[in-house]
């Protein structure tokens, strides 16, 4: 569910828009290659920014670097969908992108019924989207290949701020239940595929809604028990929330549907939930349901729970971090440097990203499905690393939109294959070499060279062909040999190229606009 605390601001100012009155209160080496422009991030979340110019880059999935959103500007808010997302602009309309699974590109299109969206959640495959003006849309991931999420209005609901929910089940059967935080404070819920809404009895005055917690103004935090066929509760359909024992004052709530975490007035971060101990088969959740203050860790401004840790930022910019991974955790547990000089965190579930006081976006955790936008897919880093640069291309001055965003490496510029030489008017072709070899012992070894061949096609201009072996990084030209400083690389099946060499191979010019970063190509 989408924390309260990161939609007041936008809260704020679509109550100014819409009249809507609002509630509550919101390293490694190649860094100097690959860290995110100083000041050109107005706002970011675990797999999104948006820059000064109001452009939107994502990374994640197929995209392993910050990639530009096309046909989008003006952006002041983003939401995730699978394989795709929900953007705010500036006017409050909201523009649906996603990934054509097919093309890789990525589209976008109009949700003009969700103007101004505050809040997106995801509940066991339907998601919940809150407009500026209070109503709920439900939407469900079509089985196609665009993928694209359509969402339909939910009646008997209205003056919502923020939605999520969990699953439930018993002997009987499975259900959803759906919660909803109106304007006023109070909550709803429904447990009938959203037919029919109930208000949730001794829940006032709340702000923040995390799973089976609630958060109130006055600093209390309820909760209350989910059901299952392992927990039965009486009465399932009525929710009974208590005041949680121990916990007062609490201004933060952050919880991953095991563990929970909460800040309070004088900084101090508490820890109820689950430790965990084991892998796969054999993983095991050890349960602490008396709330502690850690005593190790001071003045905390922000804190997350990322796998088996807990991830906490302090008032004097440094990230810490303390294992869960044990069958207890302790009040002195203790909390290791993680990073400095870190202005904010975003927690992403199974990753990080931090913007240092330079401005430079890093990441940390998990990187299966490229969440640090680092341009690689290594499963994981026990250290942070920087984000690649959200760098744009322009031909012309033009636009040039691709599959996936810029690389970097060694000072020098990479981009996908297909994604730009055809407009500098080359033909692009791709062979693979397949080469078998007699060893001394009778046996054999094979080889697969993979080519990329770029020629002109203008006839008045000089033939030109340009031959890489994008495993050897063996370059001709016109048949002549040339050295490459770095060579071609592959990234998640992706062939990325030298920009700047073959662009200039090609007769164009190309300079780099530090200000605006932005490559800029012009070409008669």
């Amino acid at each position: 569910m989408k924390k309260w605390t990161k939609l007041l601001s936008l809260a704020l100012s679509l109550a100014a828009a819409t009249g809507i009155p609002a509630i509550g209160n919101a390293g490694t080496a190649e860094a100097a290659d690959t860290v995110a422009a100083v000041s050109s991030i107005t706002a970011y979340g675990p797999t999104h920014l948006i820059k000064n110019d109001g452009s939107l880059w994502v990374w994640g999935d197929s995209h392993s670097v910050p990639t530009k959103v096309p046909g989008l500007s003006e952006i002041k808010a983003s939401f995730s969908l699978a394989g795709g997302g929900l953007a705010v602009k500036q006017d409050l309309s909201v523009w649906q992108w996603q990934t054509n699974t097919r093309t890789l590109a990525m589209e976008t299109e109009q949700m003009p019924e969700m103007a101004g969206l505050t809040d997106l959640a995801l509940v066991q495959g339907t998601y919940l989207a809150v407009s500026g003006a209070g109503a709920v849309y439900q939407g469900a991931l079509p089985d196609d290949d665009a993928r694209r999420v359509t969402f339909s209005p939910v009646a008997g609901i209205d003056k919502v701020t923020a939605a999520g929910g969990y699953s439930e089940d018993n002997n009987q059967g499975y259900w959803n239940r759906y919660l909803f935080l109106k304007q006023d404070g109070t909550v709803w819920t429904s447990t009938d595929q959203l037919a029919s809404f109930q208000p949730v009895q001794k829940l006032s005055g709340i702000i923040q809604l995390e799973r089976n917690f609630a958060l109130a103004g006055d600093g209390t935090l309820w909760t209350w028990p989910i059901e299952s066929i392992y927990n039965p509760v009486a009465g399932s359909d009525v929710m009974n929330p208590v005041p949680v024992t121990g916990l007062k004052d609490i201004r933060i709530l952050r919880d991953n549907g095991r563990s929970t975490l909460a800040i309070d007035d004088s900084a101090s971060l508490w820890f109820r939930g689950m430790t965990i101990t084991g892998s796969s088969d054999g993983t095991t959740f050890h349960e602490q349901a008396v709330p502690l203050r850690f005593s190790g860790i001071n003045n905390v401004t922000d804190a997350y729970i990322m796998e088996r840790s807990i991830v906490a930022l302090t008032s004097d910019g440094k990230v810490y971090t303390a294992s869960i991974g044990e069958e207890t955790i302790s009040a002195d547990a203790v909390f290791t440097l993680l990073a400095s000089n870190i202005t904010s965190i975003e927690g992403g579930g199974r990753h990080i990203i931090m913007q240092k006081s330079d401005g430079t976006l890093w990441g940390w955790g998990v990187n299966k499905n490229a969440q640090l936008g680092y341009a690689n897919y290594d499963f994981s880093f026990d250290q942070p690393v920087p984000m690649q640069k959200p760098i744009a291309v322009t031909l012309n001055g033009e636009p040039v939109y691709l599959t996936n965003g810029v690389i970097t490496r060694s000072g020098q510029n990479f981009v996908p294959l297909r994604s730009l030489f055809d407009k500098l008017g080359a033909i692009v072709a791709y062979k693979e070499n397949h080469t078998t070899t007699p060893t001394s012992n009778g046996g054999t070894t094979s080889k697969v060279d993979k080519i990329v061949t770029i020629t002109r096609t203008a006839a008045s201009k000089p033939a030109l062909s340009i031959s890489i072996n994008t495993v050897s990084g063996e370059t001709t030209v016109n048949g002549k040999s040339v050295t490459l400083a770095t060579p071609p690389f592959i990234v998640n099946g992706t062939i990325y190229l030298p920009l700047r060499f073959i662009s200039e191979q090609l007769g164009a010019t190309v300079s780099w606009l530090p200000l605006q970063e932005e490559i800029a190509i012009s070409m008669k």
